[in-house]
């Protein structure tokens, strides 16, 4: 669905998203928003964003996700063990 609308830029480089946008994206409260500049269209993009604490984004990498689908298509298969919670400390020593 395409929402055309007209928005105002204030004096300090602000606007606001009117309501039936933020509500067509889902956008509650404040949203931290990534923003694209297509110079060859004259456009500015804007995208909700999922900011990361740099010590959290380890968790993303290319790596890590390889291993969590492994890991996913592994239980998926039935190839799965299970510990009680004896298993873990003796584990963990």
């Amino acid at each position: 669905m395409e929402c055309m609308r007209t928005l105002t830029l204030n004096e300090d480089g602000r606007m606001t998203l009117p309501a039936p946008i933020r509500h067509a994206l889902g956008l509650e409260g404040e949203t931290e928003m990534e923003v694209e500049i297509d110079t060859d269209h004259d456009a500015i993009i804007l995208r909700p964003a999922v900011v990361l604490r740099r010590e959290d984004a380890w968790a993303y990498t290319p790596e890590h996700r390889a291993l969590l689908e492994r890991a996913h298509g592994d239980s998926r298969a039935g190839r799965v063990r299970s510990l009680s919670e004896d298993d873990l400390r003796l584990a963990g020593t």
